[in-house]
């Protein structure tokens, strides 16, 4: 596995901290391939998700980069190739859930977003 970038592989950080004496290695499960800041490419879309570690600490934000309103994210969940987590945007009630998986090169993604949205019904008389 890869972590990208100027981290090298993870034999390569390893070796690097044992060189400098720092022997309680702990390696993170994440998708180190989904680091970063994703937008669509799709005209259409309007969020970008930042994946960053916090204090070791796997943090997602996401926003409407149109008009910069914050998303509010949870129940997040992660493998080494994937991250999913739930969205809502507060303005319009709008719920999602979205699967981000590593793409075929390292500047690519797969997402699959399912949305929920809550409607008002009106009865429709019989005629």
């Amino acid at each position: 596995m890869r972590l990208g970038g100027r981290y090298g592989s993870l034999a390569d950080l390893n070796l690097r901290l044992q060189i400098y004496g720092m022997t309680n290695v702990v390696y993170l499960h994440i998708p180190f391939a989904l680091l970063g800041r994703w937008r669509s490419d799709n005209e259409d879309g309007r969020s970008e998700y930042r994946i960053s570690v916090e204090g070791g600490v796997l943090k997602v934000t996401a926003i409407d980069f149109v008009d910069g309103e914050p998303y509010e994210v949870s129940g997040l969940t992660y493998d080494q190739t994937m991250i999913a987590f739930d969205t809502l945007m507060p303005s319009t009630g709008r719920r999602g859930h979205l699967v981000l998986k590593a793409g075929s090169t390292p500047n690519r993604a797969e997402q699959t977003f399912t949305f929920m949205d809550t409607l008002e019904m009106v009865r429709q008389d019989d005629e």
